[in-house]
């Protein structure tokens, strides 16, 4: 097991290989050498082919699409969650930890994938964003790298290859696979024989923690070597036992960054010689009620996750959807909250959105937490009772809105002061439906490892 600094050498060095060598392609002496690299999140809109004819004709390289860093643009809502602190606003931030996130994200879309193939990962990544992550278990990129071979400032060779990571996680293990392909030389260059030198670094909350991992190290390597060997994998993770109470929470941002070098005579033109980029989030828990829950195997017990927004918990409204009649019910207090009840003119109920979402209440956390999930059951049946006595002995249950066990519950004024009252809604519903609205969102939780309290959020949608 190798400490993780040594072992994201390795993903560093791949991840950031750019250039080759063709040894049939020679410059003429006594003339100025140089290159000039591209890390990009999107392929250039042309083929590698036609993007050196294109330089050789005079088109600029901006023209391109070629880019000397990823955009800052940022496709769709994707947030990391977790505490402040980590660089930055890390909970509310959409440009992420310490500066923006590389590439253009899409919002996570399947709870329940653990596995990506590098077909799929580079379908996706090469037309809409260079990060996909489907789930909080699975998440993949890939980066561009094309360089300018110049002979006397004249365009006289190019080279392009992709770099494809994928993320899993398994447990505690969060798996990083390597994979290099699309190699592309032409004109003068030395695409092969450029080197790299990778670093990394990362922050915990709590700070200061040393993560650990696994995987084959082989150290700076060249594009020749890599293309012998285009897959690396490495694994991370933190140890139980050294979290924030009380779930046993770490959370982790980790950076990637190289430094590249030219053979002699070639003089790299950038002013800086190296790049940061491809930030990775996740967290480890142990919490009891998530899980892997495994107090004996102190090595192994709880699991990790990727610390993106999760997909929302879907309803439908479907004549056969067995939860219908939850469904019809937040539905209602999303669209018409003035003819729910309790009656409130002014009712917005939170979770219909990323930007105002749910976040989970745990009631086997303690007495406090336990209280006030009673409460919020509490305020709900004062309101079914209000409108039948005997809904129960209908064969109904009284269905609230948002769940008992989101903080956003009935009796949220109550422990929050400053929260409007009244902001919810409860309605007896059949009481199968209701259970198995119950049922479909402990399962969400699972699935997406919703820890309790304000460092995890998820929200909801209505579907057909």
């Amino acid at each position: 097991m190798h400490h993780l600094r040594r072992a994201l050498v390795v993903a560093a060095t791949v991840f950031g290989l750019i250039g080759a060598w063709s040894p049939a392609a020679h410059a003429e002496s006594n003339s100025t050498l140089s290159a000039t690299s591209y890390l990009m999140d999107a392929p250039p809109g042309q083929s590698p082919e036609e993007t050196f004819q294109l330089l050789k004709e005079g088109k600029s390289s901006e023209s391109l699409g070629l880019i000397k860093g990823p955009r800052s643009v940022i496709r769709g809502n994707v947030r990391r969650t977790g505490p402040k602190g980590l660089g930055g606003e890390f909970v509310r931030a959409n440009t992420g930890v310490g500066g923006d996130l590389p590439g253009r994200l899409p919002r996570v879309t399947d709870p329940v994938k653990r596995t990506i193939t590098l077909e799929e990962c580079k379908s996706h990544t090469a037309t809409d964003a260079s990060m996909w992550i489907p789930s909080r278990s699975a998440m993949c990129e890939s980066r561009w790298f094309a360089t300018e071979w110049l002979q006397n400032g004249k365009v006289v060779g190019f080279s392009q290859m992709t770099a494809t990571a994928i993320a899993t996680i398994s447990a505690r293990e969060v798996r990083f696979d390597y994979h290099f392909s699309d190699f592309y030389a032409a004109g003068v260059n030395e695409f092969d024989a450029v080197l790299i030198g990778p670093s990394e670094d990362y922050e915990t909350v709590p700070n200061g923690l040393e993560l650990n991992g696994g995987g084959l190290n082989p150290g700076p390597e060249t594009v020749a070597q890599i293309k012998k060997n285009p897959h690396i994998m490495i694994s991370v993770f933190a140890e139980p036992g050294k979290g924030m109470a009380p779930d046993d929470v770490v959370w982790a941002v980790w950076n990637m960054t190289f430094e590249r070098e030219y053979p002699a005579p070639w003089k790299d033109l950038e002013p800086l010689n190296k790049w940061k980029f491809s930030s990775f989030g996740a967290r480890w828990d142990n919490s009891a009620y998530l899980p892997n829950y495994k107090p004996a195997d102190v090595l192994n017990t709880g699991g990790a996750i990727f610390s993106y927004d999760v997909s929302p918990l879907r309803y439908s409204t479907a004549a056969a959807s067995e939860e219908r009649g939850v469904a019809l019910h937040v539905q209602k207090a999303f669209t018409a909250p003035a003819t729910t009840l309790p009656q409130n003119p002014a009712k917005n109920v939170a979770g219909q959105s990323v930007s105002d979402p749910l976040h989970r209440l745990q009631k086997s956390l303690g007495q406090t937490n336990l209280n006030r999930y009673n409460a919020n059951r509490r305020e709900a049946v004062k309101i079914c009772t209000s409108v039948d006595p005997k809904y129960a002995s209908k064969g109904l249950e009284c269905d609230e809105y948002p769940f008992a066990s989101t903080y956003e519950g009935s009796a949220q004024s109550i422990y929050e002061t400053s929260k409007p009252k009244n902001n919810f809604s409860a309605l007896a519903i059949p009481a199968a439906e209701n259970g198995k609205g119950g049922s479909q969102l402990a399962t969400y939780y699972n699935d997406n490892r919703i820890i309790d309290g304000p460092n995890d959020e998820f929200y909801v949608v209505i579907i057909p």
